[in-house]
């Protein structure tokens, strides 16, 4: 007997968001995916699945149009979905990212995945050398000083202001993502002897075990975060809300979201006469990483501050700073020393 669709079952809905978006598998895979639903609600982050149904809907969505049926993909729909997305301007991670979902896709309901033939790792290494490029532009780091640049021009009296001096340099300290730095809350903040403080994460998507991990914050960001409590009137919950404004109650009870934080450090660096134009999400990780690196810390110190599992991240946010004190730099710095 063929498993209740969506629209026919309303308890549908409330399971695992993998399961939901496989209604159109085979028989036997809808059957095993419905019951392992709550399985994978507590195996991974929410985000995770966020963006799985955001693929797969990506993925039905061509299926559709194109006449296929969404599972088991082909190697032939495959390519055919590629060849749509790199006509249409996607870049090589978000492809990438498809392609992961699928296969994670095929592998839970049990299904051959079409990555695992040798045809189709042709097939896409061949789409790679032909439309696309491996090396991405990278997000500007927002430095130490850059930072401070930002919070110059802030009135940290306005809630609003002080809320943003307190995010951006709470970033910056613990490295956090920005999907992590909307989870933080104020009951996870505490106060050391020497006025320094303690944020503790509780989970995040490198911590699927939810063990947790606790980051240092300095007097002066402890007392921006404080100052933005008091200022909204913050008992617990998440630290970081939105503030009021003509469309919202006058209250401070809505997290703030990934995008907003992103959507935050590009107008505020704006804002203080930085180029903008490629600050994200991701800036204040960029720019740590980046100042870490400039003082001499080791690859393993900052791989355990950005919680990295492989110093790849870090070797390409150096990539800068070591070219310019690569064997070519120092020489023709000597020769220039030695003129003067």
């Amino acid at each position: 007997m063929k498993p209740a669709s969506p629209s026919s079952d309303p308890s549908f809905g409330r399971q695992s968001a993998v399961s939901e978006l496989l209604a159109q598998a085979p028989d036997t895979a809808v059957e095993r995916l419905q019951l392992m639903a709550d399985d994978l609600k507590i195996a991974y982050a929410p985000n995770t699945l966020k963006s799985w149904r955001a693929d797969w809907r990506v993925w039905t969505a061509f299926c559709t149009a194109s006449g296929f049926a969404p599972l088991p993909a082909t190697v032939p729909m495959l390519r055919a979905f590629l060849m749509e997305k790199i006509a249409a301007g996607r870049k090589r991670a978000t492809l990438e990212h498809y392609l992961s979902t699928l296969t994670v896709v095929h592998r839970l309901a049990l299904l051959p995945s079409p990555m695992d033939s040798i045809e189709a790792r042709l097939m896409w290494r061949g789409l790679k050398r032909e439309h696309l490029t491996a090396r991405q532009r990278q997000a500007t780091g927002l430095t130490m000083d850059a930072i401070e640049t930002i919070i110059g021009t802030l009135d940290l009296t306005v809630p609003r202001d002080i809320r943003d001096a307190a995010l951006i340099s709470t970033a910056f300290e613990t490295m956090f993502r920005r999907s992590e730095l909307i989870t933080l809350k104020i009951e996870h903040l505490s106060i050391e002897r020497d006025g320094s403080g303690r944020i503790f994460l509780a989970s995040s998507k490198t911590d699927q075990e939810g063990e947790g991990f606790l980051q240092y914050l300095s007097p002066e960001t402890l007392e921006l975060i404080q100052g933005w409590i008091k200022a909204a009137g913050l008992k617990s919950g998440p630290i970081f809300r939105s503030t009021p404004n003509s469309h919202k109650a006058n209250r401070y009870d809505t997290p703030l979201s990934d995008r907003d934080v992103a959507r935050i450090f590009k107008q505020r660096a704006l804002r203080a006469g930085l180029d903008a134009a490629l600050i994200s999400g991701h800036s204040t990780r960029v720019g740590a990483a980046q100042d870490l690196i400039a003082a001499n810390f080791s690859g393993a110190e900052i791989m355990r501050q950005g919680r990295w599992k492989t110093e790849r991240m870090v070797i390409r946010y150096g990539e800068s700073l070591n070219a310019g004190r690569g064997a070519m730099a120092r020489l023709k710095k000597r020769k220039q020393l030695a003129r003067e």
